[in-house]
């Protein structure tokens, strides 16, 4: 539990989290995409379950917050990320504390973690990683005092927190499988001590894999994504020996036919990396990237010896899972990378603390700080003010439908169809049908309507092309200041 005197921090971050959280949700003027899926998977639909990997856990929540409160699924879904945000505010102090902070520290993870734009700006956003990161900062808490004192309190917290984190993202899994090792890294405590330790801390987790894939072997219909991940588990090694020098031999095909085998791979493998710097950089903050980076100008004393471990370890970890992703699919977004980016931004709060610190003894120092403390409140307000815009197309393409098209309309778009059909069904008796044109494989004589978004300085899509092509003539065109919507009768 935190200390009494610290309790006072813990209730006032609570607070401002939750205000924060409310002002954003009440400045959006639409929901995410990834966010139909889950309203539509926890009400049957088969291809959005599909879409989410039947990894229902995270719509499941807010499905029985909608039963037990009567509010509509929409606003269910934004009061549990609300309380999971505040969940990771209170997590990450809680962490600060444990790793011996004084009140001045826990003033600055407070700070911290309120002020972090990539945090603020996703707050409206339905996604599962809300509980994915907060139960994984609890899990962290249960781990450092695990590392400290062994007990099967402790391993049970951990695992309880870590499975619930996994329960919103299957990497989880891999946390679950390694962190244990991290035990042996405590070179203070005698060897065979460690490897008891970690032999024990492996124990629950190999009996919950094994119930996990006798479940597999004997229940067919028992697939979700984490019984394809480990049902794949070998195509992780194809990614070195078929995907990257797959991948490398197109791209010394089309683009640098100068490069050897061995060169485009490699050049393949440095933008998997800095493609995962560019969004750690985003997840944490420029100015708290910075200041990470550049920590040896910084008066900031060395973390605790087990901080250092814990978090160097974790870190390894995610690196791992997110270089293996990276290399997959060489997709990468802030919020595959914002768990690893709450972890650094503890030696931050440090590291500013130490800074206030010494900013009274040395005018530079104070100046130095003065800079620093501007640009977090630059940071706060950004966050606040320049949040994700609202695609107001979307909505006007959505209004145009509701009051246009017949029901049972067949409608073949180029943009976001998840969105535009959520909001062209919602609270409506006549249904309609979107789908998304794919180049070659989707014959328009198949929909009656066809909905093509604009683009200002923006060539035409294919869609449209392919209609101007066959003659058509747009029967209505919805403009916006950067974007809008063509939409064509097809039959």
């Amino acid at each position: 539990m935190p200390q009494k005197p610290n309790l006072i921090f813990y209730l006032g971050a609570a607070l401002v989290s939750l205000a924060l959280s409310l002002w954003q949700i009440a400045n959006i003027a639409q929901i995410n995409h990834d966010a139909v899926y889950y309203l539509q998977a926890i009400q049957g639909d088969a291809s959005s379950i599909r879409q989410v990997g039947n990894w229902l856990f995270y719509p499941t929540l807010f499905h029985w917050i909608h039963l037990v409160s009567g509010l509509d699924l929409e606003h269910s879904a934004h009061l549990l990320n609300s309380v999971l945000d505040t969940l990771l505010v209170l997590a990450f102090i809680r962490l600060v504390e444990i790793l011996g902070s004084t009140r001045q520290t826990l003033m600055w993870s407070a700070v911290l973690v309120l002020s972090l734009p990539y945090l603020n700006e996703n707050r409206p956003e339905i996604i599962r990683d809300h509980g994915y990161w907060a139960f994984t900062l609890v899990a962290m808490t249960a781990y450092l005092k695990l590392f400290r004192t062994y007990s099967w309190r402790h391993l049970l917290w951990w695992y309880l927190a870590m499975i619930t984190a996994t329960l919103f993202r299957v990497e989880g899994v891999v946390f679950l499988a390694l962190m244990p090792f991290g035990l042996l890294l405590d070179t203070e405590k005698p060897w065979k001590q460690r490897m008891k330790h970690t032999v024990m801390s492996l124990l629950p987790f190999l009996l919950i894999g094994l119930g996990f894939v006798l479940a597999m072997q004997f229940y067919p219909g028992f697939q979700n994504r984490l019984a394809d991940t480990l049902t794949n588990a070998g195509s992780f090694v194809n990614i070195f020996t078929e995907t990257i020098p797959e991948k490398a031999r197109l791209l010394r095909q089309g683009i640098l036919p100068q490069f050897s085998q061995s060169a485009a791979e490699t050049t393949l493998y440095l933008g998997v990396i800095w493609s995962i710097i560019k969004d750690l950089v985003s997840s944490l903050s420029w100015l708290y990237f910075g200041i990470l980076l550049l920590r040896r100008w910084f008066p900031a004393p060395a973390l605790p010896r087990d901080a250092r471990i814990i978090i160097g370890w974790y870190a390894a970890i995610a690196a791992l899972v997110l270089f293996l992703h990276g290399a997959q699919h060489f997709v990468m977004v802030s919020r595959y990378t914002m768990s690893l980016a709450l972890m650094l931004l503890i030696v931050v709060a440090f590291s500013l603390d130490e800074l206030q610190k010494k900013a009274g003894k040395s005018p530079a120092l104070k100046t130095q700080f003065a800079i620093v403390g501007v640009c977090i409140v630059l940071l706060f307000a950004d966050s606040l003010i320049n949040s994700s815009k609202p695609k107001v197309y979307i909505l006007d393409a959505a209004k145009w439908a509701r009051e246009n098209l017949p029901d049972k309309a067949r409608v073949l778009t180029d943009y976001h169809p998840e969105r535009v059909g959520y909001y062209s069904n919602r609270n409506n008796d006549r249904k309609y049908e979107f789908q998304l044109y794919r180049p070659g494989k989707t014959s328009p004589e198949a929909y009656d309507y066809a909905f093509v978004r604009t683009r200002r300085g923006k060539a035409n899509s294919e869609l449209q092309q392919l209609l101007f092509s066959q003659g058509m003539k747009p029967i209505q065109k919805i403009t916006g200041k950067q974007q809008g919507v063509i939409i064509y009768r097809l039959r």
